[in-house]
């Protein structure tokens, strides 16, 4: 989830309201970035990456999956980090906000954060200046600084920044918002709902 609203400076994931507002902020600013793209753009939804995803495309992003867990690998052994997704909050802590809304937050994540900072952003930027990398490049960087507020400038920035590369890279690569939602869900999904789990499971 990006960790923002308007107007605020920090956000806990483990803070349940901040969350539910997250949720329906992207919601949203996603609704109302397709309505842009149907009836002031009138544009088709194929515009911004909408498309049934091919058999190469879940090819694709296992090698972005591989390739991610590869960064992050690298990243945690030059920097001696072990820092995870949670921003502070431990696992027994996201373990207590609702499961419905962890649910609603990586479901929002996927969907609306790939439009927005993925599909939209580098499809148009690719309009603008001709060259669909630097699209790409730019993503990477909003993608990246979105989630200051939330780590702050520190070692788990870059693994943010290795996860936004992977996405990007499988974006470019498929032109596909689905697939990248599906990944993005997928990434989220184990920070806020498989990994607390088990931790819950293991403090028994």
């Amino acid at each position: 989830m990006l960790p923002f609203l308007p107007g605020q400076q920090h956000q806990n994931i483990a803070d349940a309201g901040q969350d539910a507002g997250i949720v329906v902020f992207e919601w949203v600013v996603a609704l109302a970035l397709l309505t842009n793209v149907l009836f002031w753009e009138r544009l088709p939804l194929r515009s911004v990456g909408f498309r049934t995803p091919a058999r190469r495309d879940f090819m694709w992003m296992a090698v972005a999956f591989v390739a991610m867990y590869a960064g992050l690998a690298v990243v945690a052994v030059l920097t001696h980090s072990t820092s995870s997704s949670s921003g502070g909050a431990t696992l027994a802590q996201i373990a207590a906000v609702p499961l419905a809304l962890r649910i609603a937050m990586f479901l929002t994540a996927g969907f609306c954060e790939e439009l927005m900072l993925r599909a939209y952003a580098i499809e148009r930027l690719a309009l603008i200046t001709g060259k669909l990398w630097i699209g790409g490049v730019v993503t990477i960087a909003l993608f990246t600084l979105a989630h200051v507020p939330r780590y702050g400038f520190s070692a788990t920035l870059i693994d943010v920044a290795v996860i936004a590369a992977a996405l990007t890279a499988l974006y470019l690569r498929t032109r596909n918002f689905w697939i990248c939602a599906i990944m993005h869900a997928i990434i989220d999904c184990f920070g806020l709902v498989v990994a607390p789990a088990f931790a819950a499971h293991a403090m028994r």
